[in-house]
């Protein structure tokens, strides 16, 4: 009998997809939340290509983690693009990839 793996390729993908909502919703409260998507917002408003790096200096009060998982359910919503990925200048990342967004228009 083939034992089968709670995390596989696919598993992974939607865990992954599934965490970043959890801590959109329960991680931040709704002042965060408020907060970086008003953030979100204006510079999906902007015409120009922003990243988190262009978002953390300007929320020094919220949990960094609610960050990366606003930007997603903002995705998710449609109201941004990935087209791009740039070096984090969070020190804590250690430069790792993390992406560029647009706004869509919508």
């Amino acid at each position: 009998m083939e034992q089968l793996s709670l995390i596989d390729g696919a598993g992974l993908g939607e865990g992954r997809r599934l965490r970043e909502e959890a801590l959109a919703d329960a991680s931040a409260d709704g002042w965060d939340n408020a907060v970086i998507d008003q953030a979100l917002r204006f510079f999906a408003a902007s015409g120009r290509r922003f990243s988190a790096n262009d978002l953390r200096p300007l929320l020094p009060m919220v949990r960094r983690n609610a960050i990366g998982a606003r930007f997603m359910a903002a995705s998710r919503r449609g109201a941004i693009r990935r087209v791009d990925s740039t070096p984090s200048t969070d020190p804590g990342t250690h430069a790792h990839r993390i992406a560029v967004w647009e706004g869509t228009g919508m």
